[in-house]
């Protein structure tokens, strides 16, 4: 009767989370942040490798001259990450619409300059107008997704209702293409030019401070909020065992959030400044790798009786390691699995908890916010983020995941081991 209630429950709730995780919108800006995965890895590899505790290297770096070549190579990926992902959410909108994704993502970075404050200084008695880099990084790319969202639907919008100007059949493509964006594309642009003059007008001067004090600030600070993650990862939890595949439902709502988090963190950590944040997506990717089930899948290994359990053991145990968990969640199967649900529903949250704890009272550092790379190995992981310390962690946490899945492990192998001895038998 339970089993049949969960099947139901989930065919209710099933359309609708899907509807969200597949709407143009969400895929718009979750493809765009994926698209942008060569900038952001850049930017983390040249951070760790200028910031790596090891006093020769620091020194071989600053008298080689490396270190200023990977300051520039940061500058220009982490620290502009608004304006990188501003071009490539706004392509990736683009497509779901199946419009031209390189006016897109034109339109969208003509509109944010034209957002973000100059500044004018004189050098050598010349006035040199300067666009300071304070809104082209973290502090910038929730202005980055929405001016990337407005100009592209708009720009969609206007070209699909017709409001072009039509070349005859005979013109090439390519100038065709061009007249026909001319007239969305001067709309787009001319109404964030009243946008930008407006803001000017009101005390936060610019777009960019309006959306940082009542956009970005309110939404990081339930990001940094241990207690929202526990529910939002615990909630992933409960999608997976009704089948549903969680971790993307739930990132592609808080995506954006956990990004300009780890953006922020990463630019203070390549400036060697202390960290703003002890959450984000790196802190939660580096402390719940396998849904925080790879000590259920080294018990399974090592431990299991039944041919079943030391089967599913062989094949889940190394893809856990590497956080890949398809195989032991569908394997095992853990949807519907009234018998683990317990440990596989709230194991994230005793992670996060205990990971957070530690952070918090300063026994293990905070993570640097790399970006997080699919098919990295535990403990490598923890070392990307700054520290042995955070490695470290992340074997306790998985000697931890062992005992507490151990009585649900142990009783469900003993059966599973009966029933195939009296097979056999």
């Amino acid at each position: 009767m339970a089993n049949f209630d969960a099947k139901a429950i989930s065919k209710k709730v099933a359309p609708v989370l899907n509807k969200v995780q597949k709407s143009k919108l969400a895929n718009g800006i979750t493809g765009g942040m994926m698209i942008a995965l060569p900038v952001t890895l850049f930017g983390s590899f040249s951070s760790l490798f200028l910031n790596l505790p090891i006093p020769a290297w620091k020194a071989f770096l600053a008298s080689s001259g490396i270190a200023g070549l990977l300051n520039t190579g940061i500058l220009f990926s982490t620290n502009f990450l608004a304006v990188v992902f501003v071009i490539t959410i706004a392509g990736s909108y683009a497509k779901q619409y199946k419009e031209d994704s390189i006016i897109a993502s034109l339109l969208s970075a003509v509109c944010f300059f034209i957002i973000t404050p100059t500044a004018v200084n004189k050098v050598n008695e010349v006035n040199v107008t300067s666009i300071p880099v304070e809104w082209l990084g973290a502090k910038g790319i929730f202005s980055a997704i929405i001016i990337s969202i407005i100009a592209t639907r708009l720009y969609v919008y206007i070209k699909q209702a017709g409001w072009t100007i039509k070349m005859p059949s005979s013109v090439p493509p390519v100038v065709s293409s061009s007249f026909s964006s001319l007239i969305p594309g001067l709309l787009v642009i001319a109404l964030f030019l009243a946008v930008a003059g407006g803001f000017a007008a009101t005390p936060f001067k610019t777009m960019h401070g309006f959306i940082y004090s009542f956009v970005q600030t309110p939404l990081q600070g339930v990001g940094g909020n241990i207690i929202s993650i526990i529910i939002l990862w615990t909630f992933s939890q409960i999608l997976w065992w009704f089948g549903i595949h969680g971790t993307l439902v739930i990132y592609s709502v808080v995506l954006p959030i956990f990004t300009a988090m780890d953006a922020a963190q990463l630019a203070a950590y390549a400036a060697g400044e202390p960290l703003p944040y002890i959450t984000g997506r790196a802190f939660i990717s580096t402390y719940t790798m396998s849904a925080s089930a790879i000590g259920f899948a080294l018990l399974m290994l090592f431990f299991a009786k039944s041919k079943q359990y030391k089967t599913l053991g062989k094949l889940s145990a190394v893809p856990s390691l590497f956080g890949i968990s398809e195989p032991l969640v569908f394997g095992t199967p853990m949807v519907f699995n009234v018998r683990f649900a317990v440990p596989f529903l709230f194991m994230n949250a005793i992670s996060l908890t205990i990971a957070y704890s530690l952070t918090a009272i300063g026994l293990v550092p905070r993570v640097a916010g790399m970006t997080p790379m699919s098919g990295m190995p535990i403990i490598f992981t923890g070392l990307m983020e700054g520290s042995w310390k955070i490695a470290v962690l992340q074997v306790v946490l998985v000697l931890l995941q062992m005992v507490v899945w151990y009585p649900f492990f142990k009783k469900a192998d003993k059966e599973a081991h009966e029933i195939e001895m009296k097979a056999e038998a």
